[in-house]
């Protein structure tokens, strides 16, 4: 067979394009055979996927039809109810304090016209009134306006110019107006041009939207002229004009109020591709890079403010970004992007990443967002913040003011004068969010992971607080003043709060509880006993000998027992009846009972007190009325060690005490030496004053320190600088540090928050009393030579709250190629990893919701908890399981105190990381705070406020 005879005929195309005579053919063909007058698209067999393809197309565009009226470009009308915030506030009851929608009919005056809309409606006024006069026997048929040099000017060829010039007539100068050309693309940018090209802009009637736009006209024709001038054009060197992603308005003299209103403000370009050279990574799919699009004033002549503590706002130009991999915008100035940015690139932007948030209209600059880290723990005061940032703004406008009118009286200006810009709507025309909004943008951020660390403030604080560690005493109490704080304690069914202090004074653990029974806390307690290093040897209670057994089962029996020292006062004082006259002094004189001050360190303190090397000189009169006062006790009980005397002293001293102030004695008793009160004529000691005192004398023995008094306190050698050298004490006793805590922690929120913010509130100082209690510790070990170099005064002050940025700080040094030995930082804190432990109102969440059983000695019989029943006690069927059975709590790996934070792995913290980032939707008010391997899942309740009782101290 020969090799042409193999070789198959080509198939014609069906959709090739065919020649009039074939046309011709196949129309014959057609009359001849029906079915060849089929068309191509019958003859292709569609696939599955193609028809998938096909619908989806359909459904895309019935979605996209706007229901409703319609626009002339078919956009959605604009409607009341669903476009103005204020109408659509009232329709649910909600007031709105804001002004209503341009657009909305409701609006004082009626909806404003566009600048289209009303120019044409000049436009049709105009032309209506001119064809509505009738033409005068003069216009008709005129040839006034025929004339030659129109004729010849009319049909004269148009000359093209190679460059294209403008001029503009420099009326910015105070003394003289001069005339220049400028050249577009050979310019020299200078200011006096760039004031003169903002002026022209200003005054030009076809710039109307600068004037009703959010910023200031003068700052958006600025933000014109320099994306003309400078941005867009190719032969300026943009580095000369702006400092890294800044430019500032420059000093001009002027008496244009509009230019001078601007001087000095700042113009951020947010385009790292341009300003830096840099590629963004796309942070949702990390296979691509983010492509440049259009810029917020580009497309709606629009600037994005920053608030800062400085003064005026900055105004940022924001580019918006596109994934060509995953079709996602994001925008260049969002806490995703600015995460992943190197530190230098990042400094641009004076934003934490956690605060730039997408969802947000405004952002706060660093020196508002520090101020806030300081006050919100504090005072949890949102509108201090606002007010703050509206002050800043007017005492500028003030600055301003005054700097322009003196200037032209200077320079004795002749003419009319122009007025200044008026503060609302000319010099501010955008305002600081109020403290709702810092609030919640404070809230927001402390569950935002986006840090170059990737772990969010909540965690980080959560986290630190599991790695406080116990090898001596340990103390826990109840406190009822921090329910105050929560406006849903009603829903959550809290009325105290249980806590635990350690030897150093750092709190172990605090959650709330429904009541101060000991099964409410079982759980939280035997989540202790499962950390690495928590394995005290002694532990003071409010209670204690009672529930004895239970902690004797937690801990194996290896626990020694004690009772605080201000419980066992307390329990005497509190059969005291306040209004006696002798109540202060019998208070002092119980207190003398009890315990006294070291004698060495009390002759150290009133030396340095009579000698003026502490503060002034004092008298021996002076020294003697300020020891018997609460601020003697807060200045200068740090320097005073307290000894707490022997069972037997104190029970004979307290008999002293009894007969001091009692009234009445029965017979054979000893002679009662008290008196009533001279102006009510009551006893001092109440009915139950016997009980008291025995039961007293009996825990006497249960007040005794576990060590000899030089083991119980931390000491701090002096100062070098300072003139005292008095030594500073640090007790190891955990119930005073403990009941020290309780009043700071029901000050770090206000009454009636919502939980989330007080959660954070609280974790966060929390965290912080942790961290200056091991930077005073820290002092311990630290040589006198070393400590010369800081004042006496800022020796206390924490310098640094979070050891995560700390740690990503000397990681990027050792990347840099800096030995470990040269780090910035040396003593870095380790974050451990999360092992489940959840504290305040996550925990009273887990605990309403699982109702998890308890055997007869207080126990959690959880699945978490795993306690081995008592001999002859089955264990109750646990109808709620805690966790997953494949699931289980990891045990944190221990290190050491003085190392590197090294990043915890993603299973651990169950954070986004650098290869997994997913959305974090701000907007979110009520969120869950749960970890991968967390016991304590979080729900957000709601609930109503009410009036708790108050847990006052005494001492």
């Amino acid at each position: 067979m020969e090799f042409h005879q193999l070789v198959m005929p080509q198939p014609a195309n069906p959709y090739a394009k065919t020649t009039a005579a074939a046309a011709v053919v196949e129309r014959e063909k057609e009359n001849e055979d029906p079915q060849s007058a089929m068309g191509p698209q019958s003859q292709r067999r569609l696939t599955q996927q193609e028809r998938t393809h096909h619908l989806q197309s359909q459904s895309q565009r019935k979605k996209q039809k706007t229901s409703g009226q319609q626009t002339l470009h078919g956009e959605a009308a604009f409607e009341p109810l669903k476009d103005c915030e204020v109408c659509k506030g009232k329709q649910y009851g909600r007031i709105v304090h804001r002004a209503h929608h341009k657009l909305c009919n409701n609006r004082r005056g009626g909806a404003k016209a566009s600048a289209p809309s009303q120019a044409m409606t000049q436009e049709e006024k105009r032309l209506q009134a001119l064809f509505s006069t009738p033409l005068t026997e003069a216009e008709k048929c005129s040839g006034k306006y025929l004339t030659k040099e129109a004729v010849a000017g009319y049909f004269k060829p148009r000359e093209v110019s190679v460059s294209q010039t403008k001029t503009i007539t420099e009326i910015s100068t105070i003394s003289t107006t001069t005339t220049m050309t400028l050249s577009i693309g050979r310019e020299e940018v200078t200011a006096a041009n760039l004031c003169s090209s903002v002026t022209t802009m200003i005054k030009d009637p076809s710039c109307a939207e600068f004037h009703e736009s959010r910023a200031p006209a003068a700052m958006l024709a600025f933000a014109k002229v320099v994306m003309e001038k400078i941005i867009h054009n190719k032969q300026v060197d943009t580095s000369r004009h702006f400092d890294g992603l800044t430019i500032t308005v420059p000093h001009h003299a002027t008496k244009e109020p509009h230019c001078h209103s601007i001087i000095g403000q700042k113009l951020l370009h947010v385009d790292w591709k341009r300003m830096h050279g840099l590629d963004v990574a796309c942070p949702r799919c990390h296979q691509c890079c983010l492509v440049n699009d259009r810029t917020n004033f580009s497309k709606n002549k629009t600037l994005f403010p920053m608030f800062v503590m400085e003064g005026p706002p900055l105004w940022c130009m924001i580019m918006s970004m596109k994934c060509p991999s995953c079709r996602v915008r994001i925008n260049s100035n969002s806490g995703e992007v600015l995460s992943t940015l190197p530190g230098y690139a990042r400094l641009g932007y004076p934003v934490e990443p956690k605060y730039a948030m997408e969802n947000k209209n405004t952002h706060l600059g660093k020196s508002t967002t520090t101020a806030m880290d300081l006050l919100m723990p504090t005072y949890g005061n949102g509108d201090l913040i606002s007010r703050l940032l509206y002050n800043t703004i007017n005492r500028s406008y003030i600055d301003r003011l005054e700097g322009y009118y003196s200037y032209v009286q200077k320079k004795e200006v002749t003419g009319e004068l122009e007025s200044y810009l008026p503060k609302d709507g000319g010099y501010i025309t955008a305002y600081p969010p109020l403290g709702d909004s810092i609030r919640d943008t404070y809230d927001q951020a402390c569950s935002n992971p986006w840090n170059p660390w990737r772990v969010s403030d909540h965690d980080r604080h959560t986290r630190e607080i599991q790695s406080v560690q116990c090898r001596l005493i340990f103390a826990q109490d109840h406190t009822h003043e921090v329910i105050k704080n929560y406006h849903q304690k009603k829903k959550l069914g809290a009325t105290a709060l249980w806590d635990v202090s350690t030897d150093t004074g750092e709190i172990a653990a605090a959650v709330l509880v429904p009541s101060t029974k000991t099964t409410h806390f079982a759980h939280a307690a035997a989540a202790l006993t499962r950390r690495k290093n928590f394995f005290p040897k002694a532990m003071h209670s409010d209670t204690w000998p009672v529930k004895c057994d239970f902690w004797n089962l937690l801990f194996k029996s290896k626990l020694e027992g004690h009772l605080g020292l201000f419980h066992h006062t307390q329990r005497i004082t509190k059969t005291l009846k306040k209004n006696h006259t002798d109540h202060s002094m019998a208070i002092g004189g119980l207190l003398i009972c009890i315990c006294h001050h070291n004698v060495q360190d009390c002759e150290n303190l009133l030396k340095a007190l009579k000698e003026g090397t502490l503060s002034t000189k004092h008298s021996e009169e002076d020294v003697r009325e300020m020891r018997g006062t609460k601020s003697f006790r807060q200045r200068h009980g740090s320097h005073l060690r307290k000894e707490i005397r022997p069972p037997n002293v104190m029970c004979s001293m307290l008999d002293d005490w009894f007969d001091r102030h009692k009234c009445s004695a029965s017979d054979g008793s000893r002679p009662a030496r008290g008196r009533r009160d001279p102006f009510t004529g009551e006893t001092l000691l109440a009915a139950e004053r016997k009980e008291a005192i025995r039961l007293g004398k009996q825990n006497a023995k249960c007040l005794q320190d576990p060590l000899p008094l030089d083991q119980m306190h931390h000491v701090i050698q002096p100062n070098p600088n300072s003139t005292h050298q008095l030594k500073e004490h640090l007790s190891r006793r955990g119930e005073s540090s403990l009941e020290s805590f309780h009043l700071m922690l029901a000050h770090f929120g206000n009454c009636g928050m919502r939980t989330t913010l007080v959660d954070n509130l609280n974790l966060t100082g929390t965290a912080r009393h942790n961290l200056m209690i091991r930077h005073k510790l820290r002092l311990t070990g630290v040589t006198p030579g070393s400590r010369k170099k800081t004042p006496a005064a800022h020796e206390n002050i924490l310098p640094f709250f979070n050891h995560s940025e700390l740690a990503h700080v000397n990681t990027v040094a050792a990347a840099a190629g800096l030995s470990p030995q040269q780090l910035p930082f040396q003593n870095v804190e380790a974050l451990p990893p999360d092992n489940g432990e959840r504290f305040f109102s996550e925990y009273i969440t887990w605990l309403n919701e699982t109702k998890t059983k308890y055997d007869s000695e207080s126990r959690c019989l959880c699945q978490v908890c795993d306690t081995v029943p008592l001999p002859g006690e089955q264990s109750q069927p646990q109808q709620n399981k805690i966790v997953n059975e494949k699931t289980s709590t990891p045990t944190p790996t221990p290190t050491p105190a003085n190392t590197v934070v090294q990043r915890a792995p993603p299973e651990v913290n169950n954070k986004p990381t650098a290869e997994a980032s997913p959305k974090i939707d701000s907007t979110t008010t009520d969120r869950v705070h749960q970890s991968a391997n967390s016991v304590y899942p979080t729900v957000q309740v709601n609930g109503e406020q009410t009036l708790q009782q108050q847990h006052q101290l005494m001492i």
